[in-house]
Parts: C-alpha cells; sequence; structure tokens
C-alpha cells in the first residue's frame, strides 16, 4: 500500500466528518451612498453652468449696448466753459523750447540744480554755505536717535557723517527724517532732500 500524504489525510477527514465545514457569508449591507456621483451627472452639471455663463454674458452686452445708444448730454455750463467754447492750454514759441535744449549739456549727468532742494524760506546765507554739500544719504540702526546723514562735499569729494546736533562749518544738523534733513544757521532753517 501506498503512503499517504498530508494533503491526502486532510481531504480524508474532511470527507468522513460531514460536508466540510461551511464559511458563513458576510450580509451585504445595503446602507451605503444611495446618491451616486457619475462622469454624465458631472457633465450635465458643467454644460448647465456653461450655459447660465454664456446667458449672463449676454444679458450683460445687451445692458451696454443699451447704455450706448443713450444720447449723451454734455453739460458745458457746470465745467465753467461759457458759449461752448472749450479754452486749449497754448503752446509756447519754439525759440523758448530750443533755448531749454542749448542749456542742457548731453556729456554731463543730469543733476538738478540745488535751488530745487532748497526750501523757500531758506536764506541766500545759508543755501550759499550748502552750496557745496549734497546730501547722499540717511542711516540708522533700529532707534532714530541712532540715526545720521552722509553729507559729501563735492568739492573735495570728502563723506561726512553726522549726527543731530552736530555742526559741519557752523550748520547744524536739525532733524533727520528717512528721505531729507533740515539744516540750521543762526536762524536761517533749509531742508534739503535725497
Amino acid at each position: 500500500m501506498a503512503k499517504e500524504t498530508a494533503e491526502q489525510k486532510l481531504l480524508k477527514i474532511l470527507e468522513t466528518s460531514g460536508k466540510g465545514v461551511a464559511v458563513p457569508k458576510a450580509p451585504v449591507s445595503k446602507a451605503g451612498p444611495k446618491f451616486r456621483f457619475s462622469v454624465q451627472m458631472l457633465n450635465g452639471l458643467l454644460i448647465i453652468g456653461v450655459l447660465v455663463c454664456l446667458a449672463i454674458l449676454g444679458l450683460e452686452i445687451q445692458s451696454g449696448n443699451q447704455l450706448l445708444a443713450k444720447q449723451v448730454d454734455f453739460d458745458m455750463s457746470a465745467m465753467g466753459v461759457r458759449g461752448g467754447e472749450i479754452a486749449e492750454p497754448k503752446a509756447k514759441d519754439l525759440a523758448y523750447y530750443t533755448q531749454k535744449l542749448g542749456m542742457r549739456n548731453i556729456f554731463k549727468p543730469y543733476e538738478k540744480e540745488q535751488l530745487d532742494k532748497v526750501s523757500v524760506g531758506a536764506k541766500p546765507n545759508l543755501a550759499k554755505k550748502m552750496l557745496k554739500y549734497k546730501l547722499v544719504g540717511v542711516a540708522w540702526l533700529d532707534l532714530p536717535e541712532s540715526a545720521s546723514v552722509m553729507v559729501e562735499d563735492t568739492t573735495n569729494g570728502l563723506t561726512y557723517f553726522l549726527r543731530e546736533g552736530e555742526k559741519l562749518d557752523d550748520v547744524t544738523i536739525k532733524t533727520i527724517y528717512t528721505d531729507r534733513a533740515v539744516f540750521g544757521y543762526e536762524n536761517e532753517e533749509m531742508t534739503i532732500k535725497l
């Protein structure tokens, strides 16, 4: 007799014990989502959205056309124009513009005149003293008390770092701001911007 294998023995045990071990089936639950979202439904919603947008666009175009069709009435009396005539700005003579062009040297870098930087209330004494100086920069650390200005002497190229209250050729630095500094000499004050 041939020797039985382990698989054959297991098969005999299962056959003799009856029908075998029955595995109960898991009950199928119907408590899932009842509404399923499909690609066709998504396409339908997108088509509806596009149609709504096109309808809104059509209404906007129609209201714009109605506004274009309205007659516009310009009331010149509200603008201060009398007699229906609009005053146009007059151009200056050609000689005025050519003179301005002749004053500009194209081989030198453009710099604004010092008189533009001087405030209106400054007197000539302080302005003459500050003519050779140029405000180059403003620097400070974390506190406004640490602020200092960088003033360049344009005649010799030296740069001075000065704080509030310090003097440069009898000119006192009164106040330092982020983009300008106020200088004082005797009873005069002058603001120089960067």
